[in-house]
């Protein structure tokens, strides 16, 4: 399995090589294009969600992106306190301020696990290649 992890911090995750580092990792595990977008998009919506709705400051968020030939696996994980979130299970209205983020990861993942750890929290999103 290859793996590659990011310690990230606030001027590493506004930049735009994050995503340029996920893009090339997923070509070279010959990873076809729109799992790869959807990859990227469900990680950079799990760290837009990490920055904007914890209330705790932000050390370091770590990203571990796995990748065999059956699954791809992304590992988030960072200091804020641990708060459950809900199974949504239908798309958010048009006027709501939130929440399609987090119904967009539900749907392209195809799992979804999000627990408290050691250090903080640990969301884990896999998905069947």
């Amino acid at each position: 399995m290859n793996s590659i992890q990011l310690n990230l911090s606030q001027k590493i995750w506004s930049s735009k090589l994050l995503c340029d580092e996920f893009e090339q990792f997923l070509q070279q595990n010959s990873v076809p294009t729109q799992q790869r977008f959807k990859v990227i998009t469900c990680i950079l919506e799990a760290l837009s969600n990490v920055l904007e709705h914890t209330d705790s400051r932000l050390e370091q968020i770590v990203v571990i992106l796995h990748c065999d030939q059956e699954l791809i696996t992304i590992d988030l994980l960072d200091n804020s306190p641990y708060s459950p979130i809900d199974n949504q299970v239908d798309c958010p209205s048009p006027f709501s301020l939130s929440g399609r983020g987090l119904w967009i990861i539900q749907n392209w993942m195809d799992q979804m696990r999000f627990q408290n750890s050691v250090a903080g929290t640990h969301l884990r999103l896999s998905l069947l290649r």
